[in-house]
């Protein structure tokens, strides 16, 4: 039968694995993690420390020591620790600071003097998690009091079963990080353009619009949303949208298009609804499976003069009249609303065309029209 202190370290060994998968998917819980490590193994100070291979980039967190003395520590003393004291290393390696170098030659390097020293730190012990391609480590440092034991063979084996559990954690984040990155990426990537795009779930539930489909659902004018569920300007429309809705989300998706008249009256929306493809993995209950793309040919997308006069080197006065244009105003009514000849306005216009590189209006007018709007946040 097990001893109530190997009941305790059981126990100590289940919540400390626990927390490191609970700081893969939410990392400010490291140092959660890291405590426990601490009062399990009776350790001063365990910390999660990322860098790079020269440690010009480097970021960790800590438990057992003060926040800031630490973040200090890896900006200055751990970034210029002389290259023999930074020993060969490959992920999955368990190793003591003394293996590493001799104590009575590191008790005399600043990393000891300045912040080990102080702090009661003695004897450490390090766990390489993963290198990655890019050449970055991540690493737990374990560091023990000078008035606790040395670290030992059991305390090797405590690291060794922690081992695959840290080194899946950090894989999960890398990959949570990246589709992290992917998602926001895309999000981003469907907010500049002119078009409504809305991505619906199964159900036809709207799950995500970009910025000109949130104004198009908020104006309601054709195409709106009631609780999430797309709606039309007469119930029979309405059901015809469903349909088409229904067939992209269902086995087999099948792509349709309708058009939806607005009640305001000009040019109808045109709709575009397809099938999402997703990965098969995907487990989200509410996963993207519907797309929507909207056109409103009554719509104007105006590039903001600044983006026009960066983009074509265009004057305050040529990237105005390329709005006006946009905006579906005549050269005659853009010359007398500015006091100008209407051959003044033609010669801007020659001059706006060229350094665009197209030779006719139309061309002029296709172009700006197609142009995707930047924003200074994404």
């Amino acid at each position: 039968m097990a001893t109530s202190s190997a009941r305790a370290t059981e126990d100590s060994l289940a919540h400390t694995i626990a927390a490191i998968y609970e700081a893969a998917v939410a990392p400010d819980c490291w140092r959660d993690a890291l405590g426990q490590m601490r009062d399990m193994l009776a350790l001063g100070s365990a910390a999660f420390v990322v860098h790079s291979a020269d440690r010009t980039q480097t970021e960790g967190v800590a438990a057992g020591v003060d926040p800031e003395g630490h973040r200090v520590q890896l900006q200055t003393l751990f970034r210029d620790t002389p290259t023999q004291l930074r020993g060969a290393r490959h992920a999955g390696q368990i190793i003591r600071g003394a293996e590493i170098v001799p104590n009575k030659i590191f008790h005399r390097s600043r990393m000891y003097q300045e912040y080990w020293r102080p702090r009661d730190l003695y004897d450490g012990l390090r766990l390489t998690i993963s290198i990655d391609g890019a050449g970055m480590h991540h690493a737990i440092n374990l560091i023990r009091p000078k008035s606790g034991d040395l670290f030992d063979a059991s305390d090797i084996a405590v690291a060794r079963v922690l081992m695959p559990h840290l080194q899946r954690s950090v894989e999960l984040r890398r990959r949570l990080r990246h589709v992290d990155m992917l998602a926001v990426a895309a999000l981003a990537t469907l907010d500049v353009l002119r078009h409504p795009v809305l991505l619906l779930d199964q159900a036809g539930r709207v799950l995500h619009a970009n910025a000109t489909g949130n104004a198009l659902l908020a104006a309601a004018d054709g195409l709106g949303a009631r609780q999430g569920i797309l709606h039309a300007t007469t119930p029979a429309l309405t059901d015809r949208l469903h349909e088409v809705l229904a067939g992209a989300g269902g086995t087999p998706p099948r792509s349709g298009a309708l058009r939806l008249p607005k009640r305001t009256g000009g040019g109808a929306l045109a709709v575009l609804v397809m099938p999402f493809r997703h990965e098969t993995h995907w487990s989200l209950s509410r996963r993207p499976a519907i797309l929507v793309c909207v056109t409103d040919p009554d719509a104007v997308s105006v590039l903001p003069g600044r983006q026009m006069i960066e983009l074509f080197g265009l004057t305050g006065t040529e990237a105005a009249l390329a709005t006006d244009l946009l905006a579906g105003k005549e050269l005659r009514n853009i010359a007398a609303e500015r006091g100008r000849s209407i051959n003044t306005v033609r010669t801007q216009l020659a001059r706006l065309m060229a350094k665009t590189s197209v030779n006719r209006q139309s061309e002029l007018m296709r172009l700006m029209a197609n142009l995707p709007r930047a924003r200074d946040h994404v």
